[in-house]
């Protein structure tokens, strides 16, 4: 299941990113702390982000939070799974 290991919130507002695939479905997420944003990139492929920016399908910013984890689990998760329909 994507987002089973997904660093607590505190890894975001130390300006850490993190990315996770499931085959071709790959994401990231880049961290703003003094904006308090986190925003998700989503693209289809076989390499890495540094690689694939042109490729970029999906990006959508969340609040550096509890709930805006929450929700940004849940919007990755449903990606995942329109992606593996």
């Amino acid at each position: 299941m994507m987002c089973k290991s997904l660093p607590n919130i505190e890894w975001f507002q130390n300006n850490n990113p993190y990315t996770e695939c499931n085959g071709l479905f790959h994401y990231i997420i880049l961290p703003v702390p003094k904006e308090e944003i986190m925003t998700v990139k989503i693209w289809h492929g076989e390499f890495c982000y540094e690689k694939s920016m042109e490729q970029i399908l999906e990006e959508r910013t969340f609040p550096i939070s509890q709930s805006g984890r929450k929700e940004m689990m849940e919007y990755i998760r449903s990606a995942d799974s329109s992606y593996l329909q």
